[in-house]
């Protein structure tokens, strides 16, 4: 029945020890189960789901009585839809309202096959995930104790009896190809085998094809096809009223076992994306972290830290404030000692560099704003290149009508930007200006 899966790092598997009540609340004590990769049993208990171990998967086994089973066919709508076309092919099958239910499909279905529907109450089911997810235990898949088996070949296909307690009562869930069905093996301290009734349960009016009482399902003798398990503290009683030898299977033994299956009624408008579960991780680690008494120390850490940061990106800057500030008082004082008739700073570069030229020009000597020093640059990076137009205003010059090709412009503007000039090719001109100190 079960099958192999894909090995999973440190996989929680959890059921309700309890599940009877209307809703799951922080108290709700569960039987969990840790594997260390989905395969092996490891460390197992019961307790509320504050205390439970903390897995990156964590799988939610619902108990047999929790999930009732209708054979459909799968209508052939869009996804979108299918859930409200399931509502009207179910509608006469249930007792409860299909609003309150919640439903999910057998693995590999097909639209226009007939196909097994689990259903369980929705609200219940959604305590219980909301418990686990507020206790940092985010549900990753749901899946069932127990299910309808496939048929093997003709009519004949696989028959699983398993007997266990589950606290107000001993019972004897078997599954086979025609469906799940529960029916206890004591009830008050009585043997009850062949008994149907689902008593005070919570979950009886899911409908007549519910897990507990549809009329008797065949339980088949041979032994290739029908396997009998039973939980240890209850085997004795197991044998004796059936009459069969039992298979021990301990309680963690049968959650291992339901988590290799290839169930997963996380459907709907209950699935869990793997999005989903990384933003619900995400957000209970915000949680803990941000109230968690454990947390306080890295949180004072992470306050002190970012403390010191703020505090050492604030005496940069302030460093770099006052070294900018001796920059701009040096190049001040150079001006006024160089040219005294500079009363007013506005722009000390941009001064000297004005004064600079005035002291040029009243001397005679050439700067880099004057014509012939531009002439006398290009005739040092291009012997031979010459322009026959000119159009100048100091310290811009735009030369045109060369008598070089195209490609001996280009290095001639090259090699005046890799000088001390601004050269741009304006169409067939060439622009000359000094750099920008």
């Amino acid at each position: 029945m079960p099958r192999t899966l894909p090995l999973h790092p440190n996989v929680l598997i959890l059921t309700p020890t309890d599940f009877t009540t209307a809703a799951a609340s922080p108290t709700s004590v569960l039987d969990w189960v840790r594997s260390p990769n989905g395969q092996q049993q490891g460390d197992h208990g019961s307790c509320a789901a504050a205390l439970l171990p903390a897995d990156e998967d964590v799988v939610l086994v619902l108990p047999p009585r929790a999930v009732s089973w209708h054979r459909v066919a799968l209508p052939k709508v869009a996804a979108a839809r299918l859930r409200a076309a399931l509502d009207g092919v179910l509608e006469d099958r249930l007792l409860s309202d299909p609003a309150e239910l919640h439903f999910a499909l057998e693995p590999d279905r097909r639209p226009g096959q007939k196909l097994w529907v689990a259903a369980c109450h929705k609200s219940w089911l959604r305590s219980w995930l909301q418990v686990l997810e507020a206790a940092g235990r985010p549900v990753s898949r749901i899946v069932p104790a127990l299910w309808p088996t496939s048929v093997g070949g003709g009519d004949r296909g696989e028959t699983v009896h398993w007997a266990h307690d589950e606290g107000d009562g001993v019972w004897l869930a078997t599954a086979n190809p025609l469906g799940v069905r529960s029916v206890p093996l004591r009830e008050n301290g009585t043997s009850t085998f062949g008994h149907s009734s689902f008593g005070d349960s919570t979950f009886g009016d899911l409908g007549p094809a519910a897990s507990s009482a549809n009329g008797h399902l065949p339980m088949a003798s041979d032994p290739a096809t029908t396997s009998w398990f039973a939980d240890p503290s209850i085997t004795a009683l197991a044998e004796q009223v059936c009459n069969q030898r039992f298979d021990l299977m301990p309680p963690p033994t049968w959650l291992l076992r339901c988590a290799q299956s290839d169930w997963n009624l996380a459907q709907f408008d209950l699935s869990l994306s793997s999005g989903a579960r990384r933003n619900q991780r995400l957000r209970q680690s915000l949680r803990q972290f941000r109230s968690a008494p454990a947390w306080r120390p890295a949180r004072w850490g992470l306050a002190a830290l970012l403390l010191s940061l703020m505090g050492g990106i604030n005496a940069k800057a302030w460093m770099e404030r006052s070294a900018m500030a001796a920059k701009q008082a040096a190049m001040t004082q150079t001006l006024r000692e160089t040219f005294p008739g500079e009363t007013l700073v506005m722009d000390a570069p941009l001064q000297m560099r004005r004064g600079l030229a005035r002291l040029q020009q009243a001397s005679g000597t050439l700067s880099t704003s004057d014509l012939e020093a531009m002439l006398a640059a290009i005739a040092a990076a291009a012997p031979n290149a010459a322009p026959t137009a000119l159009d100048f205003s100091p310290g811009d010059a735009k030369l045109g009508a060369w008598n070089v090709p195209e490609p001996q412009l280009q290095a001639l503007q090259q090699a005046l930007n890799e000088r001390d000039w601004a050269a741009s090719l304006e169409g067939g001109s060439l622009r000359i200006r000094p750099k920008a100190p």
